[in-house]
């Protein structure tokens, strides 16, 4: 009896085995080639392995080597269309002004001269300043409320630079504080500390009054205590005093700066899915750094905190909710509008995820989330290039859901928005 149950054992094992794929196995086998990433292209049939991986999911997560790379872009664009008109995807959140893409985009008109004024003042100028990005913003945006089928925007980042955040933003805090009848409104450290400091929120390097604002925040926050955490103005206040702390551990060369702005990101979009957005499906358009999960995961990274899609999806909830979709690429050029400084990008290293995918092929997508399914024992480390545009070995298939590859990468061209 013992040696049939021993045989059995064997067998079973031998099988398993048989049946588990190695990673590069895997993609070899199930990659799948996209056609194309041209935002006007209507035939999505070569996305529907995207749209079939994504699933139920309730967050998309969309990401980017570098905030310049312009085929990415376009494939972004490509991928949001398809998400908003097959998938019931209607709300598209930037990483940027978390109070000017709420408050601010929820007061304006949306016809194409306001949005197209509205989004470049607003969002940075990194993806508006950018032409890969133009369809989008200043083509698809407005199309889908002149149709009634609205893509809503909305943004997450505790950093404030919209202008409609400089024009507004102490006028629209004092009034609620003066409306919660806040006691330290009246003393004299309020206009010194809080009220004057705003308007310079974006720029000011002066640690102690960085300090001096923090503190003000916190007694405001005191103060509020018993107001629902629900209400936007209070998620607003915590936002900015996290602003606030980023900056003093910049100022003081601290080594937290990041993770700061990372964490209360996680916690904006938190909020906006819990409060702002119940009954909605939101698409997250962020750096690759930002969204991937498990970033401890990487061996020897060349950045070391705990970023936003780490503490996002530590939430068992939204973990199950959320497909985190990273962006890679073979070769090419990279760099930013905003700099006139370009790089080459990192040509793919030996057995890599870059050299599983034949050079023929310009663009695929690998659903790691089926891999982890059917071999959920396989902890494979591999080179790829997963944050930057440089190759790192980690375990990826635990960073991101899926990969979308693009062979050829070259930097943002100046838009030109068209009449």
């Amino acid at each position: 009896m013992l040696k049939q149950i021993l045989l059995f054992t064997f067998i079973v094992i031998t099988l398993s085995a048989c049946v588990q794929k190695d990673i590069k196995t895997f993609v070899t086998e199930n990659r799948v080639d996209i056609r194309t990433i041209s935002p006007d292209s209507t035939d999505y049939s070569d996305l529907q392995a995207i749209g079939k991986a994504i699933g139920d999911s309730r967050i998309v997560m969309l990401g980017e080597q570098d905030h310049g790379d312009a085929p990415t872009f376009l494939a972004k664009t490509r991928l949001i269309k398809y998400l908003h008109e097959q998938k019931g995807f209607n709300v598209l959140a930037f990483e940027s002004d978390f109070f000017a893409l709420n408050e601010g985009w929820d007061r304006l008109a949306k016809t194409r001269t306001d949005i197209d004024g509205f989004l470049p003042d607003n969002i940075f100028s990194i993806w508006t300043k950018c032409e890969q990005c133009g369809n989008l913003l200043y083509s698809y945006i407005p199309k889908t409320y002149k149709d009634n089928k609205s893509l809503v925007i909305t943004g997450f980042d505790s950093q404030v630079h919209g202008t409609y955040s400089l024009a507004n933003l102490k006028i629209y805090i004092d009034s609620f504080l003066k409306r919660q009848h806040v006691k330290f409104t009246g003393t004299g450290k309020y206009k010194k500390d809080f009220y004057s400091f705003i308007d310079s929120i974006k720029y000011n390097k002066d640690i102690q009054k960085q300090r001096n604002f923090k503190e003000a925040l916190k007694q405001i926050i005191n103060e509020l205590s018993t107001v629902d955490t629900a209400v936007f103005e209070m998620m607003l206040l915590k936002s900015l005093k996290a602003n606030a702390e980023s900056e003093i551990s910049l100022l003081s060369k601290g080594n937290d700066y990041l993770e700061i702005r990372d964490k209360q990101m996680a916690e904006n979009l938190r909020w906006l899915l819990k409060y702002k957005f119940p009954n909605e499906k939101i698409i997250v358009w962020a750096h690759n750094i930002h969204i991937l999960k498990n970033p401890k995961l990487m061996d020897n990274p060349v950045w070391k905190w705990r970023n936003m899609g780490d503490f996002f999806t530590a939430d068992k909830q939204l973990y199950a909710k959320t497909y985190v979709l990273g962006f890679n690429s073979r070769t090419g050029t990279a760099g930013r509008i905003t700099n006139d400084k370009k790089f080459t990008v990192q040509p793919p290293v030996k057995n890599s995820f870059e050299t599983w995918i034949p050079e023929t092929i310009p663009y695929a997508f690998v659903d790691f989330k089926q891999f982890r399914t059917e071999n959920p024992s396989a902890k494979t480390y591999f080179f790829m290039k997963g944050s930057f545009h440089n190759a790192c070995s980690g375990l990826w298939t635990d960073m991101f859901d899926g990969i979308f590859y693009i062979r050829d990468m070259y930097p943002c061209t100046l838009v030109k928005i068209k009449n």
